[in-house]
């Protein structure tokens, strides 16, 4: 069943149409409150803006900086808000400089697959950059979220220009999908318990790493490890038990790394 579950996903990940664009969707510069833009037009090179902390950029120039910052847009995005859904145009890629967010497909009878959580001013949206320019993944606000976003045009000529920044820009997304790939042999092939052992420690090293995870709860762990909520909940409270994992209302504590690591290994 589990494995019909994926293909099914990535069955209409693939190939079904996308002429219809969901009218409801939050557009990323559109469909936000006025008063949450603000077009910052001051010199990335001298601010702390997401340029600034994003080691793709720095194969820039000055010039090439001032091209992509002159038509960066800056929104705030409330927590569980869209900033780019499924089917939409892809008219910019994404920064999320404060807060994260979730990168999901959707399922069939209204269940979701997470692939990924964003990093601190890491890039998003590109899937469909070089294709279609259509997202083939929705991008929620876990948290609350400031948001950059980069037009595609201004990102596509710099690319023209600069072989390095192209280099990386693929680089980096050749990165997400073999991390993409490994998450697609975890969850069809570990059991349940490998599974949420994987992704507390994965959760740890890229986002939560003090320890102690805040802000997923038991749906989103289900929908990050192909399971559902009832199963979820019964691994997390055997954890608990074994005395692996503290909970204290939606945190989840790791107490001891290395069992949890044991049990992501061999389950």
């Amino acid at each position: 069943m589990l494995h019909s579950y994926i293909h099914h996903i990535l069955s209409e990940c693939i190939l079904k149409k996308r002429k219809v664009i969901d009218k409801n969707a939050h557009m990323a510069v559109d469909s936000v409150d006025s008063s949450n833009q603000k077009l910052n037009n001051s010199n990335c090179m001298h601010s702390t803006c997401c340029f600034k902390e994003n080691d793709l950029f720095n194969l820039l120039s000055d010039q090439e900086l001032e091209k992509l910052n002159s038509t960066r847009v800056e929104v705030n995005f409330k927590k569980g808000e869209i900033i780019y859904k499924e089917g939409m145009p892809l008219t910019h890629l994404t920064i999320i400089r404060d807060g994260f967010g979730k990168i999901f497909v959707n399922g069939l009878n209204g269940k979701n697959l997470i692939l990924n959580y964003t990093k601190l001013y890491g890039l998003n949206g590109g899937i469909g950059f070089f294709t279609d320019q259509i997202h083939h993944s929705t991008l929620m606000a876990a948290t609350d979220c400031k948001v950059c976003l980069i037009d595609i045009h201004s990102i596509n000529e710099v690319m023209r220009t600069n072989r390095a920044f192209m280099l990386g820009y693929l680089k980096d997304h050749s990165i997400k999908m073999q991390h993409t790939y490994h998450r697609f042999i975890i969850v069809t092939q570990k059991n349940m318990e490998a599974r949420i052992a994987q992704a507390i420690l994965y959760l740890k090293e890229t986002q939560f790493t003090h320890g102690s995870i805040d802000h997923i709860n038991r749906l989103d762990l289900a929908e990050f490890t192909a399971m559902s909520k009832e199963s979820v909940i019964r691994v997390l409270k055997e954890f608990k038990n074994e005395k692996h994992i503290e909970l204290k209302d939606q945190k989840i504590i790791i107490v001891d790394e290395q069992a949890l690591q044991n049990i992501s290994d061999y389950g």
